[in-house]
C-alpha cells in the first residue's frame, strides 16, 4: 500500500512535522507499507526531524509560494500527476491548508483522502480561509481525523458528518532515551513553542514578572523561534528580566534538557493537541496550562499531574506556578503521575490504530 502525507514540511519546529515524522517513520518499518512525503514547497533548508531513508521525499513546488497561487501555477494537476506516478493509494492531508488541493486532486482517482487536523474545528485565526478549508474537507474527503474527542464531536456537529475518527498524537520513542528522574532541586521553569500569537508568550511573559519577582533565585526558558521574537525581546528588556527569562531560540537537543527543568508552562490561546505538553508527561514534569480548546485537558488530570487554569486567568495562573514552586513533594507527586498519564500515548498503541484506519480504506 502507497501512502503519501501532504504537509508544509518538517524544516520549522512545529507539531504537525513532529508528528508526521514519527508516523511516516513507524508505518515505513512495515513491509505492507510503501511511504512517501510530500512538503508543499522547497524553502532550502535542512529537515529539524529526522525521516527514515525508507520514506522517500519529495516537493510539490520547488519554491515558496502561498496557497492561493500554488493551486493558480497549476497546483492540482501537479499533484494528481504525483498521485498517479507513484500509484498512491491514500494521501493524508496535514493540516486544514491542505485539505481543498487534496480533496480536489483526488477526485476521479482511486487515490482516498485523509483530512488529518492538527488544530480544532472552532479555530479560524491560522490562515485565511480556514473554515472553509475545513468545509471542503470535511464534506469531500474519505475521512477525517481529529486529534482529540473533543474535536472529533465538534466536526459532527459543525458538519453533519459521520466519516470522523479521533486517534491522539503519539509520545515520541525517542524522548523516553532521555528520561530521568525528576529533578527535584531544579531552580528552572520551561515552555516551548513557536513565537507566535497562537502560543501567547506576551501574556507568559507578564505572568513571568510577577513569579519571577516571588521567587527571585528561579529563571525561565522558552524554547522556539517565530515572528514575534523581537517584541518578545522587547518586553523582557522592558520589565529588566534579560537575566531571569531567556529566549532560548530553537534547538534540536530539546529532549535532552527537559531534566533540567522544574515545571513545564503553557499560555496558548488555543491549541490542536499540544506536542509540548505530551513530551512533558513523558519527561515526568508537572504541567500548568490554560483550559483552552482542545487538547490540554485530555492530557492533564487536574490537581493530579498539573493544574488547568481558566482562560485567561492570570492571577490564578500565577498563584498555581508559585503554590508548586514552594512546594517540592506535590510537584514530585504530580511528576510521578505524569510518567504514568504518558501510558495512554504510547506509539505502538497509536500505530495500531492509524494501521487499522488506513486499511479500512
Amino acid at each position: 500500500m502507497n501512502i503519501c502525507f501532504l504537509l508544509g514540511g518538517f524544516t520549522s519546529n512545529g507539531g504537525i512535522g513532529r508528528v508526521t515524522s514519527i508516523l511516516a517513520n513507524t508505518l515505513c518499518n512495515d513491509d505492507k507499507y510503501r511511504v512517501y512525503s510530500l512538503s508543499y514547497f522547497n524553502n532550502g533548508r535542512d529537515n529539524l526531524y529526522n525521516l527514515d531513508k525508507k520514506v522517500q521525499q519529495n516537493f510539490l513546488f520547488e519554491d515558496p509560494l502561498n496557497m492561493a497561487k500554488g493551486i493558480l501555477r497549476g497546483g492540482i494537476l501537479k499533484l494528481r500527476k504525483y498521485f498517479k506516478k507513484n500509484n498512491i493509494d491514500v494521501v493524508i492531508a496535514c493540516g486544514a491548508l491542505y485539505f481543498p488541493i487534496v480533496v480536489l486532486s483526488c477526485k476521479g482517482l482511486k487515490t482516498k483522502c485523509i483530512c488529518w487536523e492538527h488544530s480544532n474545528a472552532q479555530n479560524s485565526k491560522d490562515h485565511s480561509f480556514q473554515s472553509f478549508c475545513r468545509w471542503v474537507g470535511a464534506k469531500n474527503s474519505d475521512l477525517v481525523v481529529t486529534l482529540t474527542k473533543h474535536d472529533k464531536q465538534n466536526y459532527i456537529d459543525k458538519y453533519h458528518i459521520k466519516n470522523v475518527k479521533q486517534i491522539y498524537n503519539p509520545i515520541d520513542e525517542e524522548i523516553f532515551n532521555y528520561a530521568h528522574q525528576y529533578n527535584i532541586n531544579s531552580k528552572k521553569l520551561l515552555s516551548v513553542g513557536r513565537l507566535s500569537y497562537p502560543k501567547n508568550f506576551g501574556m507568559l511573559i507578564d505572568i513571568a514578572k510577577e513569579v519571577l519577582v516571588e521567587n527571585p533565585d528561579w529563571t525561565w526558558d522558552i524554547y522556539g523561534e517565530g515572528a514575534l521574537k523581537d517584541e518578545l525581546e522587547n518586553k523582557i528588556k522592558e520589565y529588566g528580566l534579560e537575566k531571569r527569562i531567556t529566549l532560548k531560540g530553537q534547538v534540536n537537543n530539546l529532549y535532552s534538557l527537559y531534566n533540567e527543568y522544574s515545571l513545564l508552562i503553557m499560555t496558548s490561546r488555543y491549541e490542536g493537541f499540544p506536542m509540548t505538553l505530551l513530551e512533558g508527561i513523558a519527561q515526568g514534569l508537572p504541567l500548568i496550562s490554560f483550559d483552552v480548546l482542545t487538547g490540554p485537558n485530555e492530557i492533564i488530570e487536574h490537581c493530579i499531574n498539573g493544574y488547568l487554569i481558566k482562560p485567561f486567568d492570570t492571577d490564578q495562573m500565577i498563584s498555581s506556578t508559585n503554590y508548586l514552586i514552594n512546594n517540592s513533594e506535590k510537584r514530585r507527586e504530580m511528576s510521578e503521575n505524569s510518567k504514568v498519564k504518558c501510558g495512554d500515548f504510547k506509539l505502538s498503541e497509536i500505530i495500531v490504530q492509524w494501521k487499522q484506519l488506513i486499511d479500512a480504506l
